[in-house]
């Protein structure tokens, strides 16, 4: 797929975004469900941090990988072991050899294999069992959650599905939907000699497969064919039975809200009697064969095995802004938002990852923050993404310009440097001195106004900052966001150099992105001995000498927390004192803010390569605003700040301000 027909189908999805209201709706009803069951579980974060300590352990863990090999062959499993996606098909291919029909529950890598497809041109019908993955078949449309798959559906739109496939007119009723859909499914099931289920993970002590799930299908295509084919792969093998119960304690709550599902069945190899002489006999209320594919294809030898902590509860996509936006559009087959599209690229198949929308994420580092087993699913885009460039893949027309503008102007938008400097015209600024303000490409060149803004915040404190003038380069976050670590250590390094010649101790800048992408080089900030902080850290670390007057006439005001001030520097507080003190009063709280906060959709390039998603994505914040009563949305970015005003264009909204034009306006109200 070409990028401009991956910009048509984000466009589209964007433009038609009210076609996943149901999937919406869908999250609202999951989170509201582990709100209310959250008492139940009260353990919740000490099995989160069991969790994370097993996948650190098991995720590419060659010698327990054999050890389950071994156990599972001894228990009388049939063991594959496929390094390629084609090797997996062919096996499968020949398991199935001779059957016209196979009965299947939900797996994840079997969509990522495209199994059922490959299956079809062997003229072997291949039925979904799971009610959701059913209807998604017969809709021919994509699944949108990994748990909820036509969560995007309303009945409405299923029945009418239905009345067309059955050739009968089918009512919206949700009893007869699910009435005629199983009973279409028993009559499949009854028939088919093979069923194929994933598995939601392997023991490697006990060599048993634990499959989770609430319909009961599952078991049917597990127990009542004649041979039982599981198809899964390796990062699913963890070392116990113990551990294997706490993930699907984990993922069962996480992606329904329900504590546990209605059934887990724990297989330890085929079915057998041994009441007739003590003799072992295969085959008796189960399948007489049981085979287990393990499905390789890149991932043993991921040099980045990040994405394969992932245990498929769809948390990440109940926050991600684009996936909220587009939904299904964006990731990988078989693996929905960045999770896929980081895999994708880390196992090998970065085309899959350029088509799945690997420049589409705004990394905002909300999925981490919600993730069990914590994967950095926003490092793992931006790695994936310098493959990308190295590979010449995917790269967006608009983002090459951007880097060829860092690399030649020090700013993204072929500014001349010169125009960088023109807010500080008149302002009598010195070029040398312990504290200095670093103003950013985007505060410079998109809000010339409020860079001299901090200027005269900081000498409200007793503070002559020093300018490196038309001398300031960018900080290198675009290049890196982007996928040039080259070219970010590059403009970061320069900065460094020249903050040590100007004499500065502390850096202050009003642009978390250039915060975040200089604080970030732990190694330069010590060889040059230089501390970065952002203006509102500075400030609220001289509080009881900053004056600030309150404002009269503000209204209620809300706070937007941005992602790189937030989640990457772990600033909250200061800027909600700062509001307090010009206000009189604590900022209103939207139902997601401090580490939970939502993005404004401008980050890592959407914005500039997408601009209806970034617009789009924004104006779902504007909108948390204006429902939490907010009469002005206040916010700590230059980047934010143009993603929430440009998303209100031509259709009124509330005001927008940046917290420096906020106490700016304090300081000015106290000297008169």
């Amino acid at each position: 797929m070409r990028i401009m027909e991956l910009k048509e189908r984000v466009s589209k999805a964007v433009a038609e975004r009210a076609s996943l209201d149901g999937m919406r709706r869908s999250f609202e009803t999951i989170e509201a469900r582990q709100r209310e069951n959250a008492r139940r579980i009260p353990d919740l974060e000490d099995r989160k941090e069991r969790l994370c300590k097993i996948k650190e352990s098991s995720v590419g863990n060659e010698e327990l990988f054999q050890e389950a090999v071994a156990v599972l062959r001894s228990n009388g499993f049939r063991v594959v072991l496929a390094r390629t996606a084609e090797g997996a098909l062919r096996a499968i291919s020949d398991e199935v050899r001779d059957h016209r029909l196979v009965v299947k529950s939900k797996s994840n890598v079997t969509k990522e294999l495209h199994l059922a497809d490959h299956l079809k041109t062997q003229g072997v019908e291949v039925v979904e069992t799971d009610l959701g993955d059913r209807i998604v078949q017969l809709a021919g449309c994509a699944a949108s959650h990994p748990t909820g798959p036509a969560c995007h559906m309303t009945r409405q739109q299923i029945a009418e599905l239905f009345t067309g496939h059955f050739g009968r007119p089918i009512s919206d009723d949700p009893a007869e939907l699910t009435s005629v859909m199983r009973d279409e499914i028993a009559d499949y099931i009854s028939r088919a000699k093979v069923g194929i289920t994933g598995a939601n993970a392997v023991t490697a002590a006990e060599g048993a497969v634990v499959i989770v799930h609430n319909e009961g299908n599952a078991a049917k295509c597990a127990m009542l064919p004649d041979k039982h084919i599981i198809v899964t792969t390796p990062e699913k093998i963890v070392p116990t039975l113990d551990d294997a119960v706490n993930v699907t304690k984990l993922q069962t709550y996480l992606s329904t809200g329900k504590i546990v599902s209605s059934y887990i069945n724990v297989i330890t190899g085929p079915s057998y009697t041994a009441d007739i002489e003590k003799k072992v006999y295969k085959g008796m209320h189960g399948p007489k064969e049981v085979v287990i594919v393990f499905v390789d294809d890149g991932r043993l030898d991921a040099e980045d095995k990040e994405a394969q902590r992932c245990i498929g509860c769809g948390m990440c996509l109940l926050r991600c802004p684009v996936y909220n936006i587009i939904g299904p559009v964006y990731g990988s087959p078989g693996h929905m938002g960045g999770q896929g599209v980081h895999l994708a690229g880390s196992t090998g198949k970065l085309d899959e990852s350029v088509e799945g929308g690997l420049y589409l994420c705004t990394a905002c580092g909300a999925c981490t923050e919600v993730c069990p087993s914590k994967m950095d699913t926003k490092k793992g885009v931006i790695a994936t993404r310098k493959k990308a460039r190295e590979a010449k893949k995917g790269e967006v027309f608009d983002h090459t310009i951007a880097l060829s503008s860092v690399r030649n102007y020090d700013n993204p938008w072929q500014v001349p440097r010169a125009q960088k400097a023109r807010w500080s015209k008149g302002l009598d600024l010195k070029s040398t001195g312990d504290v200095l303000y670093f103003a950013g490409c985007s505060t410079s060149l998109l809000f010339p106004e409020n860079a001299s803004k901090v200027v005269t915040i900081l000498r409200s404190v007793g503070v002559e900052p020093a300018h490196l003038g038309q001398a300031e380069r960018c900080c290198g976050s675009t290049a890196r966001k982007l996928g040039d670590d080259v070219l970010s250590r590059e403009k970061a390094e320069g900065c460094f150099k020249d903050f040590k010649e100007a004499g500065a101790k502390t850096v202050v800048t009003s642009c978390p992105g250039c915060a975040s992408a200089l604080s970030r080089h732990k190694d330069l900030r010590e060889k040059y001995k230089v501390d970065v902080k952002h203006i509102s850290q500075f400030l609220g670390e001289r509080m009881p000498g900053l004056r600030l007057a309150k404002l009269e006439g503000l209204g209620a005001l809300a706070y937007h927390d941005p992602c790189d001030l937030g989640r990457e520097l772990g600033v909250y507080d200061e800027p909600r004192r700062l509001i307090e003190s010009v206000s009189g009063a604590a900022p209103i709280e939207m139902p997601r803010s401090k580490n939970q906060s939502a993005c404004c959709g401008s980050g890592a390039g959407v914005r500039t390569g997408y601009p209806d998603l970034a617009d789009a994505i924004a104006l779902e914040r504007v909108e948390m605003a204006r429902a939490s009563g907010a009469k002005t949305l206040v916010t700590a970015c230059p980047w934010c700040v143009q993603s929430l005003r440009e998303c209100q264009k031509g259709c009124g909204g509330i005001e927008v301000l940046d917290l420096v034009e906020l106490i700016e306006r304090s300081v000015r109200s106290d000297r008169k």
